[in-house]
């Protein structure tokens, strides 16, 4: 394991997270197959939602209530917008981060809601399109809803972020790109789930530095994600902690990556670093491994750490190094690990609705369940309430690792939240 996870003291946000995790754990989940969420009325039952597969003006409305979303009254429902890529080049990721939040709203609601009222999920695909999650977040804004999980990627976030903080709500971005919450002072109502780049880059260069691997060579996908993979590698360099001996990109719908990984070669680095989500990554790594026959240790950053990885890479995949939150390994943790039980919790209930555990789903899991948790802290919705419990959190144990938000810091993780893993016949293995 890279790291020990750190102890914290925080008696009060420990306090509140037991009350949490005692209504999540009375719960059971909901029947396989099946969208989650639930009526206002009372009395009514738990409907399927109707998760979107289109944006704009043909998107749909979740069922259990009006596309209004009116928060008002006592009992009225707490609309929660989903702002995610179910389709186009990041539909994995919107994937995952579609049954996370659907069984956990599932699981919310069935132990009677928040602050006595239920959560409405609201979710729209913005097609992994920079402008359509844009117009899809005001969109939302307009629907009423009192915060935003979403959009899941660092492109997406990024050119959403004017409506974002036009809108005042509290977001909630999966996408790990650092200028997504920096500076924070320019972000006032903008946190995420995703690790930076930078702690990514970090952990990577550790590892590196413990089996004595000075000089590396750094491919990624050129878009905004891969470009905060290189920036984040480029000032480690200049800090001299690593030397870049060469640097590659390749398009996001590349399949054979070979002509850029032969110029990487050629430099003689001793790893070589990939930046990027699937397809992208697991075509590297075969690239690397089949067609040239790369033996040097390859390390992947979190964005490939997908069920798509092992399954696109196939073979190749074996030997592949990737920094991770503990979630793909949440059956490898010891019981002694602080995330121990809301893991266990995560791992069981997820794999049990939808087979396999995802690289991405812990990040929209913790993204609603932090602000279930603040909504409770601030005994209310509005947007400026929750904003400050959310900053005025001691600590969040959540499955992506031990969250300390505070008004100087909208993410929070920090060194031992992420683990190094090795695919081992086909399976991630803690190392």
């Amino acid at each position: 394991m890279l790291g020990i996870v750190r102890k914290r003291n925080g008696m009060r946000r420990i306090l509140i997270l037991m009350a949490l995790l005692s209504v999540l754990g009375a719960c059971a989940a909901p029947e396989s197959g099946s969208d989650t969420t639930a009526s206002a009325e009372e009395g009514a039952e738990t409907t399927a939602a109707a998760v979107t597969t289109g944006g704009g003006a043909d998107t749909e409305t979740t069922a259990g209530g009006d596309a209004t979303g009116t928060t008002g009254g006592e009992g009225e429902p707490i609309l929660i917008g989903a702002n995610i890529e179910q389709s186009g080049g990041a539909s994995v990721q919107g994937e995952a981060y579609a049954n996370a939040l659907n069984l956990l709203v599932g699981q919310i609601n069935d132990a009677g809601g928040v602050l006595g009222r239920h959560i409405e999920l609201r979710v729209v695909d913005n097609r992994t399109d920079q402008t359509e999650a844009a117009v899809l977040t005001s969109q939302l804004v307009e629907e009423g809803v009192v915060a935003m999980i979403g959009p899941g990627t660092s492109p997406t976030t990024l050119a959403a972020m004017e409506p974002i903080l036009e809108s005042g709500i509290p977001v909630f971005s999966m996408g790990s790109s650092d200028a997504i919450v920096l500076p924070v002072e320019e972000r006032p109502n903008v946190f995420k789930t995703a690790q930076n780049g930078s702690l990514m880059a970090e952990e990577i260069v550790a590892h590196l530095g413990e089996e004595g691997i000075t000089d590396v060579g750094f491919i990624s996908v050129n878009n905004p994600y891969g470009d905060s993979g290189l920036d984040a590698f480029g000032t480690l360099a200049e800090e001299g902690s690593v030397t870049v001996v060469a640097s590659e990109k390749f398009e996001g719908d590349a399949n054979d990556m070979s002509p850029q990984l032969t110029n990487i070669m050629a430099a003689g680095p001793g790893a070589i670093v990939t930046w990027a989500i699937p397809p992208g990554a697991p075509n590297v790594r075969r690239s690397a491994v089949e067609s040239l026959g790369v033996e040097l240790p390859m390390y992947f950053d979190a964005g490939a750490g997908a069920e798509l990885f092992v399954e696109l890479a196939g073979e190749a995949a074996d030997g592949a190094l990737v920094i991770h939150p503990k979630t793909l390994a949440w059956d490898q943790i010891p019981e002694d690990d602080p995330q121990y039980e809301v893991l266990q919790n995560f791992g069981t209930s997820y794999t049990a609705e939808y087979g396999a555990m995802s690289g991405f789903a812990g990040y929209a899991w913790d993204a609603l369940g932090m602000l279930v948790a603040a909504i409770e802290e601030a005994g209310s919705t509005e947007a400026e309430a929750v904003i400050a419990a959310l900053e005025g959190q001691d600590e969040y144990v959540g499955v992506t690792g031990t969250f300390e938000v505070s008004a100087e810091d909208h993410q929070g993780l920090g060194e031992g939240d992420l683990v190094l893993l090795e695919v081992v016949d086909g399976e991630w293995v803690l190392r």
